[in-house]
């Protein structure tokens, strides 16, 4: 036995789970980013039960479909700070996935469209991310996006999440692929800017080549692109797939691969026929609405289009980030 086990076995659990995450992590920050990315502050066991009162119910905010929770909780600082803390509800298989995920928010956490890592515990059997505070933008288990979202809060989170993925795709002298772009994954902080989280599926395609491969699909159905379904190749177009998506979402509020009206088929028969406005979230339409808005709202339909590779060629997200603000100005 090596010194480095031995001082595990004699270790409480917390410092046990802790050297064991640890290093887990290390690998991953070592993997994404080369080891250079922001300090990362560990709270303990007792900070984040404290922070949640013991994981109360009362204190869940949210859960999304892979058995993660995100609770409300304050930190017991000098500021007691409002955060969110998000945590696996059960079993410890997906711990290199949340250090992948905890690798990657460090790394991007001094931008403004990122959700903000302020640290995490690794004293659990699944580490817990303490993130800043930020309302989903879901209301229910089928993350629907909130209905009371104005149409002009609609365009600014597109253009909010455009701006993080153009800046993981980048950035960096690796591309990096978030690869569930996805409502449930989108916050809004306190001011009301738009937040793109959850890492755990991010990959890195190397310097110098345009794509890898992945026996194993991640994402959410109805947000895949299809050749990644076909061929396993994550590209750029995975994200900008996902985003298109997730523009339909915005503009409609109705759920992929649920309703056949975001079917690509009866999505091009809308294009064909000047029918566009069928696909429109009606309450999203109450009140007086002007050509104007109308014809902006086109102009966020087709784009949405050409991200999912229905109108001509599929758009970098530099571009549709830049075409999302001049809709916004239009």
């Amino acid at each position: 036995m090596n010194w480095r086990r031995k001082k595990i076995k004699e270790a409480t659990e917390p410092q046990r789970l802790f050297m064991e995450n640890g290093s887990i992590l290390l690998q991953e920050l070592v993997k994404c980013c080369n080891g250079k990315t922001n300090p990362i502050t560990t709270y303990s066991t007792d900070q984040i039960l404290k922070a949640t009162n013991n994981f109360n119910k009362s204190n869940l905010v949210g859960k999304d479909d892979c058995d993660y929770h995100y609770y409300r909780g304050t930190l017991d600082d000098d500021d007691n700070r409002l955060v969110m803390i998000k945590k696996k509800a059960y079993g410890g298989r997906h711990v290199r996935k949340i250090c992948r995920d905890i690798s990657v928010s460090s790394m991007v956490s001094g931008h403004k469209n990122f959700l903000k890592l302020l640290g995490c515990c690794l004293e659990l059997t699944c580490p817990a991310l303490v993130c800043e505070y930020a309302e989903s933008i879901t209301v229910n288990a089928h993350h629907q996006i909130d209905p009371t979202l104005t149409w002009n809060k609609r365009i600014q989170i597109a253009r909010d999440i455009s701006n993080s993925l153009a800046y993981l795709h980048t950035a960096f002298s690796t591309t990096f692929i978030h690869r569930n772009v996805h409502p449930r994954n989108v916050f809004l902080d306190v001011k009301g800017v738009a937040k793109l989280g959850d890492f755990r599926n991010c990959v890195t395609i190397p310097q110098g080549e345009s794509f890898v491969r992945e026996n194993k699909l991640e994402g959410t159905y109805g947000y895949l692109d299809p050749k990644y379904m076909s061929k396993g190749m994550i590209t750029e177009n995975v994200d900008v797939y996902g985003f298109g998506v997730f523009m339909l979402v915005l503009l409609s509020r109705r759920t992929p691969g649920l309703d056949d009206e975001l079917h690509p088929d009866f999505l091009t028969r809308l294009v064909e026929d000047g029918r566009f406005v069928e696909i429109l979230d009606p309450v999203m339409l109450e009140g007086d609405f002007g050509e104007g808005e109308l014809c902006r709202m086109e102009a966020f339909f087709l784009l949405s289009l050409k991200c999912i590779g229905l109108r001509g060629e599929v758009p970098e997200m530099m571009e549709v980030s830049k075409e999302l603000k001049r809709i916004e100005r239009f």
